[in-house]
């Protein structure tokens, strides 16, 4: 049945459209990565900065409560 459907197919197109197809593959899969990748160190920088802020923002708002008294 395959070689049936493979013998009235243009050679071209059987030798093209698997190598296409594993390059789309592999681009998508790279992509993917790439951009989960970013995600994640995204995150962590954001966490980063998170953690270093809050302790100056606590100390201004204590800063300001003790002004207020």
């Amino acid at each position: 049945m395959v070689v049936q459907v493979l013998e009235k197919l243009p050679l071209g197109v059987v030798l093209i459209v698997p190598f296409v197809l594993e390059i789309v593959g592999a681009v998508g899969l790279v992509g993917y990565l790439s951009f989960r990748n970013g995600q994640k160190a995204v995150n962590n920088l954001a966490s980063q900065l998170m953690s270093e802020v809050i302790p100056i923002i606590q100390s201004y708002a204590t800063v300001a409560r003790a002004d207020q008294i």
